[in-house]
């Protein structure tokens, strides 16, 4: 109608595996680690709980500087998932 689809994408159409390069693995790994610890208001998740990440890598012994870089690579899947929410 109007130039617009109307149907939605169905699960089946989505991607069922992708290649993760293994410089970006760590950072993947806990973003979906983390899939649990979203901050959520009214209108929907907000940003990711970054204090659990830090107590986890912590206990977990990552090292300081590993978890700097780590943090800024969950950042930018952070954004990047929202975006695509919105």
């Amino acid at each position: 109608m109007f130039g617009i689809a109307t149907e939605e994408p169905s699960i089946e159409s989505a991607p069922k595996a992708f290649a993760v390069l293994p410089e970006n693995l760590k950072a993947v790994t806990w973003f979906t680690r983390l899939q649990t610890q979203w901050q959520v208001g009214m209108n929907g998740p907000v940003g990711l709980r970054y204090d659990v990440f830090l107590l986890w890598a912590r206990d977990e012994g990552v090292k300081r500087r590993d978890r700097t870089w780590i943090l800024e690579d969950l950042r930018l899947m952070e954004r990047e998932f929202l975006a695509a929410l919105r």
